[in-house]
């Protein structure tokens, strides 16, 4: 499963590429006639992508669709290359090749629910989020889970927004649930639920300086400024130089 960061009502949303062949590091040119060629394509493209990447990913992935232009795999990890792009419609675009080479793809149809999401189309992103969830096979749950929680929260719709997030809240699932399902109990009103939450995703991503800046936010607003200040400093001391270290300074008064 790889996070595709967009702009979309201002969060991260969760795309896929778990059929995708596993990423390997780039290390050849690929001969196209090897019969692999393609397998090869991909893996380099999914390395890529996991490096933050896109540009380049999307040009290995161009190539292996090419080679196999009846391979439901390549269109799906071409569109999600675009997705990063923020190249919305042409994505579309591929997941509808995918999903017309394999109507039952999963992976492909969740994606496509992503970029209805970047496009502004709401009630088609629902739609094809809750078919992937008819899917009772699909190993993704979790992130579909989050980014339906987060198609609710665009909408204000609160409950619905948690119920999903807390489904997406779970071992397997994408830090950031924890953190939008944070920014919901707040906003219902649940500081310990949404205290919870942050501290599980601290746990988790230890190395992140975003979660105890979130945390250290939630308790300056209930009154706790000391435990706050304790989650500034260790802000600073994960990353230094990074904006949240920004921010974290400016709350400790420096």
């Amino acid at each position: 499963m790889r996070r595709v960061a967009c702009a979309c009502l201002g969060l991260v949303v969760w795309g896929c590429a778990t059929t995708g062949p596993k990423p390997v590091p780039e290390a050849r040119e690929v001969d196209a006639r090897d019969p692999l060629a393609a397998t090869t394509l991909m893996q380099q493209g999914q390395a890529l992508l996991a490096e933050g990447k896109p540009e380049a990913a999307l040009a290995k992935y161009g190539a292996a669709v090419k080679l196999q232009p009846s391979n439901p795999t390549a269109h799906n990890l071409y569109g999600l290359a675009l997705l990063q792009l923020r190249r919305s419609a042409e994505a579309m675009e591929s997941f509808n090749r995918a999903l017309a080479l394999a109507p039952t793809y999963s992976d492909a149809r969740n994606n496509r629910g992503v970029a209805y999401m970047q496009l502004g189309q709401s009630a088609l992103a629902e739609s094809d989020f809750l078919m992937v969830l008819a899917d009772r096979t699909y190993a993704n749950r979790a992130g579909v889970f989050y980014n339906l929680g987060s198609l609710y929260l665009g909408r204000g719709n609160l409950t619905a927004a948690e119920e999903n997030l807390r489904r997406a809240a779970v071992p397997a699932g994408p830090i950031e649930a924890y953190l939008l399902l944070a920014q919901v109990e707040e906003k219902l009103g649940k500081v310990e639920a949404a205290e919870s939450a942050l501290r599980t995703a601290m746990s988790r991503a230890p190395e992140r300086p975003d979660i105890p800046l979130q945390l250290g936010l939630l308790l300056e607003g209930a009154g706790r400024g000391e435990e706050a200040r304790a989650l500034y400093r260790r802000v600073l001391q994960l990353a230094p130089d990074s904006p949240q270290a920004t921010e974290a300074q400016r709350r400790l008064g420096g």
